[in-house]
């Protein structure tokens, strides 16, 4: 079966995002953000600078796309104010570990670059935090939709929390990286968040 024009559109474009996201990841790891332009980026990934900005608004964006996995897993978070809170703290720190790239995850080599830089480039650190608050309100404001009633005070802390043990997992996992030490983001999440637990006890 033939694919329609549409479906072929739609697969150019996807595949213009990661050409576009490649180049980016390439020029930083070997000259770094500062010194690279969206020119550039362009120029590598076979596009105009005007097709850049259709898929992105900044050439740090265009390495760190976006969260689109634990975006997708809070959207899915299915949880009621009947729950006990440690029963709503698992359900949703179930679907972040759900999002989480394992060690046979095609995706992991693109990650631990992605991981690598953060941890040397603050202009990217700068983008990562920005975009960590916009998954704490979205977690934020799917927990208030679930939970109505629910006190706002712990809805809040809870998308707090998850986001950090998230952001801290990832961290980790990219000092590792960084190291030359091999290690599953998963079970980098797990222990992450078992630390957590021992220090608040």
């Amino acid at each position: 079966m033939d694919d329609t024009p549409s479906d072929l559109r739609a697969r150019r474009r996807l595949d213009t995002h990661a050409e576009i996201h490649q180049a980016a990841l390439e020029l930083f790891e070997e000259q770094g953000v500062r010194e690279t332009t969206v020119q550039q980026i362009a120029d590598r990934a076979g596009v105009s600078s005007r097709t850049f900005f259709r898929y992105f608004t900044s050439k740090e964006q265009a390495a760190l796309p976006g969260q689109r996995r634990l975006l997708r897993a809070i959207d899915a978070i299915d949880v009621s104010a009947d729950d006990p809170i440690a029963s709503v703290l698992q359900k949703v720190e179930a679907a972040t570990e759900s999002a989480m790239a394992g060690e046979n995850d095609p995706e992991l080599d693109e990650h631990r670059r992605v991981a690598r830089l953060l941890t040397r480039e603050p202009d990217l650190q700068a983008l990562a935090a920005a975009q960590e608050q916009a998954l704490t309100a979205r977690l934020r404001a799917r927990l208030a939709e679930q939970l109505q009633g629910g006190d706002p005070a712990t809805v809040l802390l809870i998308a707090e929390i998850v986001v950090a043990v998230w952001r801290a997992s990832w961290e980790r996992w990219g000092e590792l990286a960084l190291e030359g030490r091999a290690a599953d983001p998963v079970e980098v999440y797990r222990q992450c968040r078992a630390e957590l637990r021992r220090i608040v006890g």
